[in-house]
């Protein structure tokens, strides 16, 4: 500034008068040796309220400025000290009608060529929309940490109320959301009303002449998507404010409304002074980004509800579905026992895991990509489809599946290997005898247990011995054929059929051998024999999954299954399951 001056000492006094006097955007204020006022321009007039004629050969008003608020701490009263040197603040400018407004101000010495002090220069600039600008920065930032919070709908704007009530200084704030079946708004939020506002309710209308006078400004809000305002004491809400808040009668109310693409959300209501009314209506856009942010954060509430909402009924159908899935096993099992006991498959229960586990994967990872903000329409979709592939693929599944008689509840106890191994023979004993199969059994005395589950194991078991039964049947009819091709005389003799077991253990495992002297398998599709669907089988006799089971119910337990083989010589599973420490008492 005093560089200013210094660049203008040569123009002619009634150009620099005509400058500083017609000056609005600053106040310029100058005063002589004995603190009266000599200069006070447009500038001062707008911002302190007071005439030109009011000021001029007055005493400077001790309190017309001070600190902040709402203390008394009054400065600007000058003495020689104020006039020895330069001093640069933010403060309040009191006005002529008692309100406060914040100013940026510039006190000076004024000297002549001499350096003799001649009195005090002050600058003043009304800085309401720097402050302003400011606060509402607050406000958006700390309205973003809120929608972007896990609170609720109604806690978010609960918040959301306070936050802007507290950074602006406002005293009542309140939010309206459309109920859109019952077609009327309600309260959702507030900070400055009365509790029992809560039940105040506002109808949706389309015509003007269907509205009351105390809510017009909420209806050109809503039918016109614009920002209204009006007296405070002329709207409905005024009977719930609290009776105690400054400034009640004089108050305005501004409404802004919550848009979604094109419709009405809701509104949000703030109850401002006359000045606050018209900066915040000159600047509207700030309200409008306030209101973006609002709506932002309410459209995100509700799109994480209906997400929650969606994966709970999806568990729910995928419970519903597994439980009407688990009732087809049972029926299955039943006919299947009746029809037969030679074949026989294994429970839906491990079966079915497989793709629930990827159903529960997919469901988790719709969620976190939702909590991450990054679940579009196109992943949604790709991801309910996998969901139903899955289902779908549990409902044929059980479609080719055989079970026991006795279903499995899947829980894991201390097991005597022995136990399942033998209990086997219960349901294909006699046709093995029939078909003229011996059994070799050698099971280790006073076995480790291990942890499992009795009626599983069994299916592993009696799965193994159905496909050694089925390989010395296959090997019988193809030495068979080479007898009546090439011994006429009836001179070659096949081998016995035969299936060896034995249990035992070493320090950390028990193991089990199921050995037969069948046809074997052949190199080529050894690595495959564990593949969901793979046979040799003829079509019609077997589904290709038992092995594919066995082995996912042998690694559900900790264990491992291997296979060794060698063709027309037969072939040898081996399984290990870890030892199970607590207990060693024999079942």
């Amino acid at each position: 500034m005093r560089k200013n001056l210094h660049i203008n000492e040569n123009l002619p006094e009634d150009i620099l008068e005509s400058i500083v006097i017609s000056s609005t955007e600053y106040a310029i204020i100058a005063t002589d040796i004995h603190n009266r006022i000599i200069i006070w321009n447009k500038g001062a007039e707008l911002i302190y309220g007071y005439s030109k004629e009011e000021m001029l050969g007055k005493q400077f008003p001790p309190d017309l400025h001070r600190k902040g608020l709402p203390n008394n701490e009054f400065l600007f009263v000058p003495n020689n000290e104020t006039k020895s040197r330069l001093i640069d603040q933010t403060m309040y400018a009191k006005r002529k009608d008692g309100t406060f407004i914040p100013i940026s101000i510039t006190s000076t010495p004024r000297v002549n060529k001499n350096s003799k002090t001649l009195g005090l220069l002050i600058l003043t600039r009304d800085i309401t929309r720097y402050k302003l600008l400011d606060q509402f920065n607050s406000v958006l930032i700390e309205i973003t940490h809120l929608i972007n919070s896990s609170s609720s709908i109604d806690q978010m704007c609960s918040e959301v109320c306070n936050a802007i009530s507290s950074f602006l200084g406002l005293p009542a704030v309140f939010i309206c959301l459309f109920d859109r079946p019952g077609n009327f708004f309600y309260i959702n939020a507030m900070t400055g009303l009365c509790k029992n506002c809560t039940g105040h309710t506002c109808g949706y209308h389309t015509c003007a002449k269907d509205v009351a006078e105390n809510i017009k400004g909420c209806f050109k809000t809503y039918t016109q998507l614009t920002i209204n305002h009006s007296p405070l004491s002329e709207h409905a809400i005024y009977e719930y404010m609290e009776a105690h808040l400054p400034g009640r009668g004089e108050n305005f109310i501004i409404h802004i409304p919550l848009i979604s693409d094109v419709s009405i959300m809701g509104i949000l209501h703030i109850v401002v002074s006359e000045p606050q009314k018209t900066f915040l209506l000159k600047e509207s856009q700030i309200l409008s980004l306030v209101a973006n942010e609002i709506t932002t954060g309410i459209q995100r509430k509700r799109l994480i509800e209906e997400i929650k909402e969606y994966a709970d009924n999806l568990e729910k159908m995928v419970k519903e579905r597994t439980r009407e899935l688990r009732e087809k096993d049972a029926q299955l099992v039943q006919s299947e026992k009746l029809a037969t006991l030679g074949e026989m498959a294994t429970g839906i229960a491990h079966e079915i895991n497989q793709p629930l586990g990827g159903i529960s994967l997919i469901t988790q990872g719709l969620i976190l990509a939702k909590k991450r903000n990054k679940l579009t329409d196109e992943m949604l979709l790709e991801k309910l489809n996998a969901i139903i592939e899955q289902v779908d693929r549990i409902d044929k599944i059980i479609g080719h599946l055989r079970t026991f008689a006795r279903q499995s509840d899947q829980t894991k106890t201390p097991v005597n290997i022995k136990m399942p191994l033998t209990d086997v023979f219960k349901l294909i004993g006699e046709q093995l005898k029939r078909q003229q199969i011996s059994v070799d059994m050698d099971i280790e005395e006073n076995l480790p247990y291990v942890l499992a589950d009795h009626n599983r194991l069994e299916q592993v078991f009696l799965n193994l011995i159905i496909n050694a039964k089925d390989a010395l049947n296959e090997r019988e009819k193809v030495q068979q054929r080479l007898v009546s091709e090439n011994d006429a005389d009836g001179q070659i003799v096949p081998p016995d059929k035969k299936i060896t077991i034995k249990a035992f253990s070493d320090n950390k495992h028990v193991i089990i051998e199921i050995t037969d002297n069948g046809i074997g398998i052949s190199k080529s599709i050894i690595n495959k024999i564990f593949e969901p669907f793979f046979t040799t089988k003829e079509v019609g006799k077997g589904t290709g999954i038992g092995l594919s089971i066995s082995y996912g119910i042998v690694k559900e337990f900790n264990g491992t299954i291997e296979v060794e083989s060698e063709e027309m010589k037969g072939s040898k599973f081996i399984i290990k399951f870890p030892i199970y420490k607590e207990n060693s008492m024999q079942k």
